[in-house]
């Protein structure tokens, strides 16, 4: 299996972060990816570690709003230029809608665009984010795996077609992301995300042709964060049938964002299985089926942390990928939001009753052999995960269990 790294994933590293009524060091830290490229390294016989390639924001800005875009990339020098403590650029105060009440987006932006904090609250929902001088570069540069990780896929999977199945092509990839990203709406950043990396590698399967991938194609080499937030790459062409995706979000926490970007859309079915209450509170039940032309295109299947055991977990995991409504939604390709925090000893979440590494084996097999995903390619893209020490094997079990 190819996985997509680069060590500027490694470059976002904030010194705290506040939560719980603690501040304590920022969770979602460069030592996360360490763990899993050290198991990866560590297989050499399964897994081939590739660079990513440059597709420009383009692809970024077919889901998220060109503004918040900007902001992610210049905030932190906004917050510097106006004197604030450099380590760190971090919010206080977050929009709420009985605070703005009828006041429209547009005049509430132009009371608030012009200081850092209050832009800041424009775009995010939480604490959680924070931004340091190389932020956005980690940013950027997560992206560009997952959509290097999309480009490969398509590419197996269009040999799987031809008939080189003689060449036992194993169709999945792994992009190796950080920052994580399915609790990043299209305009607001959250829960240690910016770029909703599952939506952009989405909607770039979806509306970019294999010969379009490879036009804008470029060698991931220098980083000018000048040029970075520039649409340089050309829009896909007009309207083409658009693949139909189904995303299996397994992280422990509700993926809102890629909720959102798909609420309304019936060629994208989103699947999450995620420990409820908890994080990020306002949505993951089961009421939450989709909107308008996209009714009955998501699945939340809340369960209990405190009582959600390996069996349970593995028996909803089961049920809802041979359900007659992932099975009949008939998906063209997968993509897995691979968190990791489902884990029984995660500091951030957990379920208690996860306590065998070799549940995450069957939920990798189960990727490959349940009746909506079988024969399918699968995208895994690495979300959350939080036990430092365990992280590569969760992570290496779940793909070794799926190249079973």
């Amino acid at each position: 299996m190819d996985v997509i790294y680069n060590e500027d994933c490694l470059l976002h590293d904030p010194p705290f972060e506040a939560t719980r009524g603690q501040v304590k060091p920022y969770l979602e830290c460069p030592a996360r990816l360490e763990s899993i490229k050290k198991f990866i390294d560590s297989q050499p016989q399964q897994f081939n570690v590739v660079r990513p390639q440059d597709y420009s924001v383009t692809p970024i800005l077919r889901v998220h709003e060109q503004d918040y875009v900007e902001f992610l990339q210049t905030i932190y020098k906004e917050w510097v230029d106006s004197g604030m403590p450099p380590e760190i650029a971090i919010g206080s105060a977050f929009q709420h809608p009985k605070v703005i009440g009828k006041v429209s987006q547009e005049v509430i932006k132009k009371n608030t665009l012009s200081n850092p904090l209050g832009k800041i609250g424009v775009y995010s929902f939480d604490t959680a984010n924070a931004h340091t001088k190389d932020t956005w570069r980690s940013i950027y540069t997560s992206a560009q795996i997952a959509l290097t990780g999309a480009h490969r896929l398509l590419k197996l999977a269009e040999e799987y077609k031809k008939g080189n199945k003689e060449n036992n092509i194993n169709q999945s990839v792994y992009s190796l992301c950080r920052p994580p990203g399915h609790h990043s709406t299209s305009c607001v950043a959250g829960g240690y995300c910016f770029i909703n990396n599952a939506a952009v590698a989405t909607r770039f399967m979806q509306e970019f042709t294999l010969e379009e991938m490879n036009a804008i194609s470029e060698p991931f080499d220098i980083f000018d964060a000048s040029k970075s937030a520039i649409a340089r790459a050309p829009q896909p062409a007009d309207e083409k049938k658009k693949k139909k995706i189904m995303i299996v979000d397994i992280d422990f926490h509700h993926g809102n964002g890629t909720q959102d970007i798909f609420y309304d859309d019936p060629s994208v079915l989103y699947v999450s299985l995620h420990g409820s209450p908890g994080y990020p509170f306002f949505t993951g039940s089961i009421e939450e089926t989709g909107q308008g032309a996209g009714e009955g295109y998501n699945i939340n299947v809340p369960m209990d942390p405190k009582t959600t055991t390996d069996e349970i977990y593995l028996d909803n995991l089961s049920k809802t990928l041979n359900s007659s409504a992932t099975e009949t939604f008939g998906a063209d390709i997968i993509v897995c939001s691979m968190g990791l925090d489902t884990w029984h000893e995660d500091p951030v979440a957990g379920m208690k009753g996860l306590k065998n590494v070799e549940t995450y084996y069957k939920m990798g097999q189960l990727l490959k052999t349940s009746k909506s995903s079988t024969d399918r390619p699968v995208l895994f893209i690495q979300e959350g995960g939080y036990t430092i020490e365990k992280l590569g094997l969760l992570a290496g079990r779940v793909l070794q269990g799926y190249l079973s």
